[in-house]
């Protein structure tokens, strides 16, 4: 079936429902940890990212640009990911989900290019082990599950079989709730939508700022 027959949500859509899940995940993490349904609707954030990653590439006007996008708020937004989940200003042994969509961004690019040039098969393992040294927000299983959804683009019943199996071996049982992101990406139109960007990247770093400025106050 053709997603694009039945969409009837837009990127920007699809980008409102990821960064609602995110801020309720971030919110039951930082001030409710036990509570079970902050965390599973907060599952649904990381695979519809990934996907949009995926779908960003193939619209994108610039791959460089959107890379460099990425890597400007990766570093931009790391004080504020250490601040909220650490309670530091640096902590070297876990670095914020931008720098897995960067990577996720390259690994797909790579893709892209071995259809022709095999000389890529060694930048893409690459980016497996960036994401390992650097200890990024998801690790090597984010970059995998991104470069996933790029090879299953056409296929959704692969794709739903290989992103269940993804999200159980690398994180187990409880990030299966991820699945559920199937949903809304299942009525994505193609459709940019509104446009609005920028706002979108600045979001992650200044709602962690004001949710430590919370819990600091608190």
């Amino acid at each position: 079936m053709n997603h694009k027959s039945i969409g009837f949500l837009n990127s920007f859509t699809l980008k409102m429902i990821a960064i609602l899940s995110m801020l309720t995940d971030h919110i039951g993490f930082i001030f409710y940890p036990e509570n079970f349904i902050f965390r599973a609707f907060g599952r649904l954030a990381f695979p519809i990212f990934c996907f949009l990653i995926v779908e960003g590439f193939h619209h994108t006007r610039s791959h460089l640009n959107y890379l460099v996008r990425l890597i400007v708020f990766a570093a931009i937004s790391e004080i504020p990911f250490d601040l909220a989940f650490r309670g530091v200003l640096f902590d070297w042994q876990h670095q914020n989900v931008f720098f897995t969509l960067a990577l996720g961004l390259i690994s797909i690019f790579c893709l892209e290019e071995m259809n022709s040039r095999r000389i890529y098969m060694l930048p893409f393992i690459l980016t497996w082990g960036f994401a390992y040294f650097l200890k990024c927000d998801y690790g090597v299983g984010g970059v995998i599950f991104i470069s996933t959804l790029y090879l299953t683009r056409e296929m959704p019943w692969i794709r739903l079989i290989l992103s269940s199996l993804i999200l159980y071996l690398f994180w187990g049982a409880f990030e299966l709730f991820g699945l559920l992101a199937i949903i809304p990406i299942t009525f994505y139109n193609g459709k940019r939508g509104a446009s609005i960007q920028m706002p979108f990247y600045w979001f992650y770093p200044l709602h962690l700022l004001v949710l430590y400025g919370i819990k600091t106050y608190l």
